[in-house]
């Protein structure tokens, strides 16, 4: 709830501080807890440096995408044009976890025991941390922050829901129908250039994918989440799985049937 906090205010100062709380969630993820074997012994993985490496170059391409121009009158050139920075950042970074995650494994002296899973779970949170960086895609949309807010109500409003002494099962269903109406309600008092029907479905889905990306978190993080390494993951794999949602909901602002 902090880092979405975080995020909505960012948004209302200037894109440049949404990339800082942006690397910051990257960095948590970066900390996440060492895979574990049968036997839970811990499995040595590069996924610090992976996770850091694909979210730098997918912050770095998603602010600055001109750093993906190729030669003048090339294909590449047109192509960095005309698509978002978020689109463009997403391939180089899992290009980037892949290849730290590699040559991290080569260098590795232990025997390589577990090597499948040591290089799969580097290159997963590669990838959760790119995906992250949908929020800034999301903050530079018609240069608005509204989109963030509604996002970011909806992630307050279904974890604070699904803390709630409920069923799980209860609990994952209701949390959708609250932060729809979180959403709503932002929308409202907002007067934002978010539709009501954008608002009701963006803060439902993010309601939704922040209580996935706890589940998902506590259960990566073995269920230690006390543990230095492991304390902020769940948090911050709710905010990485939010940011395509974000993202979308940031590029349908204004389409024609969103009106």
């Amino acid at each position: 709830m902090a880092l979405a906090g975080a995020l909505a205010l960012a948004a209302y100062v200037d894109v440049l501080l949404v990339g800082a709380v942006v690397v910051v969630v990257q960095l948590i993820v970066a900390l996440a807890s060492a895979p574990v074997d049968d036997r839970g012994r811990s499995i040595p993985s590069p996924r610090f440096a992976a996770a850091v490496a694909a979210g730098l170059v997918a912050t770095g391409v998603t602010l600055v995408p001109r750093l993906l121009d190729g030669a003048d009158g090339s294909r590449s050139t047109a192509d960095v044009r005309v698509a978002s920075g978020t689109l463009a950042a997403l391939l180089p970074a899992i290009a980037a976890a892949v290849l730290v995650t590699l040559i991290a494994e080569m260098r590795r002296t232990d025997g390589r025991r577990e090597l499948v899973s040591s290089a799969g779970y580097a290159v997963s949170l590669g990838v959760f941390s790119a995906l992250a960086v949908g929020w800034i895609g999301a903050a530079q949309a018609l240069d608005d922050p509204d989109v963030v807010v509604v996002a970011s109500a909806g992630i307050v409003a279904g974890t604070l829901f699904w803390m709630a002494p409920v069923g799980r099962w209860w609990c994952g269903g209701l949390v959708v129908l609250v932060g729809a109406g979180a959403g709503a309600l932002v929308v409202l008092q907002l007067d934002s250039v978010v539709t009501m029907a954008l608002g009701v479905a963006l803060g439902a889905a993010s309601a939704l994918f922040a209580v996935l990306g706890q589940v998902i978190g506590r259960a990566w993080a073995h269920d230690r989440p006390h543990a230095s390494a492991g304390w902020g993951f769940p948090g911050a794999m709710s905010i990485a799985l939010v940011g395509p949602v974000v993202y979308v909901g940031g590029q349908l602002v204004g389409v024609p049937g969103l009106t």
